[in-house]
């Protein structure tokens, strides 16, 4: 990777989690208010978030602003807020960026001509925790990604992961990728994107509510109508581990999603779902291990140990220590861990890893292929 700063680099971790949300068992009929009024348009059945408050108040409330909410924005001051790069040159790039008209541009003199050339950009990928990539649909089927991204807690600009290398076909504002690509970054940043562009409408922008439960006109209509034994939605509260560690890995990638011939095959850290599918916790347990075993969808990530280490012991706790779980039938075929039964369980097994290797930057991520580290 390219260094900028001093040698200061990051990248943007690509696809922004997208984890399983579950339904609240059961519901009940209320009145619709005017602000959750449905409105079908080029989304077809897809009603954005706001319907769904009316029964789901507590799941809406946590997941509003919560990093699946901010995964995609219009990139403007007003949108970006706080997250908004400042105007100028963005080092190493070629050109600065600068607001136009209350868009924010990329902005170029030609070597070739001298004159300027300008890149409106629409929108924004990412919530910042981390970095941001800005884009600008082409087509219904292309899309240019800027080869710098913002790291908004650095205030730097830094090279976009996957155009360190120059390829042929390359512009000099990033590179332009074509279908199927645009669609699945689009896709997982958003909730539904239209068929005939790649700019979806802004009540979809984020992993919504329907990102991972499906459309939910016809089931609201259903709720309305007291019609509860048509739910006209799948219940993902039944859905096997298997099963939900599949969705979750559509954005953040399966075992069939990496190719174990690259570099990726090692991102056991940003590609968790296909790490847990290769855990010996899955593959030697009759798979009680799911993405929600840990995790809330509805809200972010929780950095409390504690918490993680309680689902370990939930299998592995040492016989007659008291725990919950030591009389299920799990806690009684698991071993418990003879260095320390009780605690560290994450720092041992899910070793973290650092984000970004190459850089004097610190941010890490546990890796989630659990397991014994080898001496």
């Amino acid at each position: 990777m390219v260094r900028a700063n001093r040698g200061r680099s990051l990248a943007l971790l690509l696809l922004v989690v997208t984890g399983a949300l579950l339904l609240a068992a059961g519901c009940s009929h209320q009145s619709q208010s005017p602000s959750a009024k449905i409105t079908v348009s080029e989304a077809g059945d897809f009603v954005g978030n706001a319907p769904c408050a009316e029964c789901h108040a507590a799941e809406c409330k946590s997941h509003k602003g919560s990093r699946h909410d901010q995964t995609m924005h219009t990139a403007t001051r007003e949108g970006l807020g706080a997250l908004a790069p400042a105007s100028g040159v963005v080092p190493l790039a070629g050109y600065a960026m600068e607001e136009r008209g209350g868009a924010l541009t990329l902005v170029r003199h030609s070597l070739d001509s001298g004159k300027e050339e300008t890149q409106t950009l629409p929108m924004a990928l990412g919530s910042g925790k981390v970095g941001m990539t800005f884009i600008a649909p082409l087509s219904a089927e292309t899309l240019l990604e800027a080869k710098m991204s913002y790291f908004p807690s650095y205030h730097l600009w830094d090279t976009t992961p996957g155009q360190e290398v120059k390829f042929t076909g390359d512009v000099p504002f990033g590179r332009i990728y074509a279908s199927p690509t645009p669609r699945r970054c689009i896709g997982c940043h958003s909730t539904t994107a239209p068929k005939l562009t790649l700019q979806p409408e802004p009540r979809f922008f984020g992993v919504g509510c329907e990102a991972c439960h499906g459309a939910g006109k016809a089931h609201i209509e259903a709720m309305h109508a007291k019609r509860f034994s048509e739910p006209h939605l799948e219940n993902l509260a039944a859905w096997s581990p298997t099963r939900l560690n599949a969705l979750c890995g559509k954005c953040h990638r399966n075992a069939s999603d990496v190719d174990v011939h690259t570099l990726d095959a090692l991102q056991t850290h940003r590609f968790q779902p296909y790490a847990l599918q290769r855990s010996a916790c899955r593959t030697k347990s009759s798979e009680p291990l799911s993405c929600l075993s840990c995790h809330d969808p509805h809200t972010d990530v929780s950095t409390d140990r504690k918490k993680y280490e309680q689902e370990c012991l939930n299998c592995h706790a040492k016989p007659g220590a008291g725990h919950p779980a030591a009389a299920d039938a799990m806690a009684r075929q698991s071993k418990a861990c003879p260095v320390n039964p009780s605690t560290g369980c994450i720092g041992c097994h899910m070793r973290p890893k650092l984000l970004f290797p190459k850089t004097t930057i610190t941010a890490t991520l546990a890796d989630h292929l659990i397991s014994i580290e080898k001496k």
